[in-house]
């Protein structure tokens, strides 16, 4: 069984060893920086969110007071309820984070915390279960279904489809999910689009960059430590699928080996990231992201993104680009892999993009995910925007990393 349908089970034991790790960064840089480390850019972040969220100036500040305050709600909703709640968004409308829950008791625990509770039908766990059971009904995928995964507004599980392909296997895997939901009474949304999930590692030049090989191009994510004296950076797994291949930094010289020694690549049922040794001549870490206009942001930390909160991307390809997350736990068949426990964003992307970072919150920008795939529709092409990230916290736990900080 995948690690994500034991999260019930790993709830505590995973968070706390979360948020014992330090902050994350981005990219390494060719050239030792000296101190003191570039402050955060909140103005370049604020400016992105204008542009991308559509909000004046006094709504981006309110919108990111309000999901503040929701971040704060979220981590007293995890500490004070015995397992995750059946579903917890934050709701731009009302500028709160609302909880689902299933019975009276959680229901007070929410509002002592801080955030709304809405009863629901059915439990996380319930929800989950029949993720699984639709993940294991699709093996190794089904002609024209694109991905899987819990609804959490709905209460419910939503099936993706590409329309342009969609036939009778697809059909058959619907009516299938509707069967096996239907004794549960839990609802069941299939959402069609000609969005088909791909991942971005692509022959695109510029931003921060790194090269595996001579394979392509990805994005740096988060500069890491770990244990004995490791150095390096998280990024796509499918950008690390060789053992000790060369990696080159966006100036072409070496900075360290993808996937040192196996075992640090992850693409399959249990996500999609990968780690870079770093150990290069001349290349040292930083804790920062390439920001609006290249300025740096500098990682303050790690949390899990939820849905309806603001995020931003940045990447190789198209640099530095905000929106929404729009569902957390998601499965994506992109053809190569099924991947399970990724997020799904409305900012843009490119192919190039595979392996940048996500952020949230200027001031005190935290990581929340690594790109791992989107859609046809680029940041220049028209389409509804599907991007999708792994969340960062999981690979930190995975290989008992810690992020490093601004200041650190």
């Amino acid at each position: 069984m995948h690690c994500r349908f034991r999260k019930a089970a790993l709830w505590g034991a995973t968070m706390a060893a979360v948020l014992a790790a330090t902050g994350p960064l981005s990219p390494a840089h060719a050239t030792p920086r000296p101190d003191p480390t570039p402050q955060p850019s909140p103005r370049g972040m604020l400016d992105a969110m204008r542009r991308d969220l559509g909000l004046t100036p006094d709504q981006a500040r309110t919108r990111l007071a309000q999901e503040a305050e929701a971040q704060r709600a979220a981590a007293a909703v995890r500490r004070v309820l015995s397992a995750p709640p059946a579903g917890m968004w934050f709701d731009k409308s009302v500028g709160k984070l609302v909880v689902a829950v299933t019975v009276p008791g959680d229901a007070e625990r929410v509002r002592a915390a801080g955030a709304l509770p809405k009863t629901v039908a059915h439990s996380r766990a319930a929800l989950t279960e029949m993720a699984r059971q639709i993940s294991t009904r699709a093996g190794k995928g089904v002609p024209g279904v694109t991905g899987w995964g819990v609804d959490e507004r709905a209460n419910g599980v939503v099936v993706r489809v590409d329309r342009r392909s969609a036939g009778r296997a697809t059909d058959s895997f619907e009516n299938a999910v509707r069967s096996m939901a239907a004794p549960s009474r839990i609802p069941v949304t299939v959402e069609r689009s000609d969005q088909v999930p791909r991942q971005q590692g692509g022959p695109v030049i510029g931003g921060e960059r790194w090269m595996p090989g001579k394979e392509g191009i990805c994005s740096i994510g988060f500069s890491v430590t770990g244990p004995g004296g490791l150095q390096g950076f998280l990024t796509a797994g499918h950008c690390t699928d060789n053992v000790d291949q060369d990696a080159f930094g966006k100036d072409g010289s070496r900075m360290g080996t993808s996937n040192k020694g196996g075992g640090h690549s992850v693409i399959g049922r249990e996500g999609d990231f990968g780690l870079v040794t770093v150990d290069g001549d001349g290349w040292t870490l930083s804790p920062n992201v390439a920001g609006q206009g290249g300025q740096p942001v500098a990682v303050t930390g790690s949390q899990e993104g939820v849905t309806g909160m603001s995020v931003c991307h940045s990447g190789e390809a198209t640099g530095w680009h905000c929106g929404e997350i729009t569902r957390t736990e998601q499965t994506v068949d992109y053809g190569t892999a099924i991947v399970e426990g990724l997020s799904f964003t409305n900012a843009c992307s490119a192919p190039g993009d595979s392996g940048g970072s996500y952020v949230t919150q200027p001031g005190s920008p935290k990581a929340v995910g690594i790109h791992s795939g989107g859609g046809t529709a680029t940041c220049t092409e028209g389409g509804d925007t599907i991007t999708i990230f792994q969340p960062v916290d999981e690979a930190l736990a995975k290989w008992h990393l810690s992020l490093k900080r601004g200041g650190s």
